[in-house]
């Protein structure tokens, strides 16, 4: 399957890191009128990182997005959370002054740093909880404009874009489910900052590859449009959007149909790059 569903969703997350003041006036306050490359340190990111979810516009974006009452009052909590965590503010703090310092540490967006983290992570959570990240990624595939599922599961939907959509979905969910996510989504997040990526040998992605492979032939077969389904996976670049989504919705249905040490083989396996 050639997209993966461990990006679809960032929510609040990316509200708040798209308004990120890197350059202006914030950072000219923690560079004391020099410029960034002279004087900011690592401390000074990490302090700063710690104050940008008191920005008004923070809330606003998110607002916008549909984020309103107690969801409105947790994705705001929950970027702070994130960035208040010393861990992880350490780790995106690193990454600037790598990136800065001109090494070779990816950062096309600030808000990269902190989706890159997170998926790192997901690899190291318990089935449980790794279990739910992507049962919920389920519900904001399933909530997306069918337009807008066919390109993200093509993988063409820029980044802004899904941004955007993922973000509307997650609005939407019940407020029980989104904390819990929340909730996964920083361990996720102090995992990836501690540990890295989660490393894996070719012969133990070969069985995960094996039992996706297995489930999705078992899933595809009960449908009565198997042989439609069979044609998008194999022409997926070039399918109509609403051929897309429906195979999209049919991957991820058939994985999460696997149980026990399986099921957490093959998620861990979708959640590599």
């Amino acid at each position: 399957m050639p997209s993966k569903f461990s990006a679809l969703l960032r929510a609040a997350l990316c509200a708040l890191l798209v308004a990120a003041p890197w350059s202006g006036a914030a950072m000219a306050a923690a560079s004391g009128g020099k410029t960034v490359q002279e004087a900011v340190s690592r401390a000074d990111l990490i302090r700063l990182l710690g104050r940008l979810h008191e920005d008004e516009t923070v809330r606003a974006d998110l607002s916008k997005l549909g984020f309103k009452g107690e969801n409105l009052e947790l994705a705001t909590q929950h970027a702070a959370n994130m960035l208040r965590d010393p861990v992880i503010a350490g780790y995106i703090a690193d990454r600037v002054m790598a990136v800065r310092a001109g090494t070779s540490a990816p950062m096309a967006r600030a808000q990269g740093l902190l989706w890159g983290v997170i998926d790192q992570g997901l690899g190291h959570l318990p089935l449980v909880e790794l279990q739910y990240y992507y049962l919920v990624e389920q519900a904001v595939l399933g909530a997306m404009p069918v337009h807008i599922c066919g390109q993200a599961v093509r993988g063409s939907l820029a980044p802004d874009r899904m941004a955007d959509a993922t973000a509307r979905a997650a609005a939407r969910l019940n407020t029980a489910g989104l904390r819990n996510y929340y909730r996964i989504q920083l361990r996720a997040a102090q995992l990836g900052a501690t540990r890295g990526q989660l490393k894996t040998t070719p012969k133990r992605a070969a069985r995960a590859e094996a039992l996706i492979f297995a489930a999705l032939s078992r899933h595809i077969a009960q449908e009565p449009d198997a042989a439609r389904i069979m044609d998008s996976f194999a022409n997926l670049p070039t399918v109509d959007n609403r051929r897309a989504c429906r195979a999209g919705k049919v991957f991820i249905d058939a994985v999460l149909t696997l149980e026990g040490r399986e099921l957490h083989e093959a998620l861990i396996q979708l959640s590599l790059p």
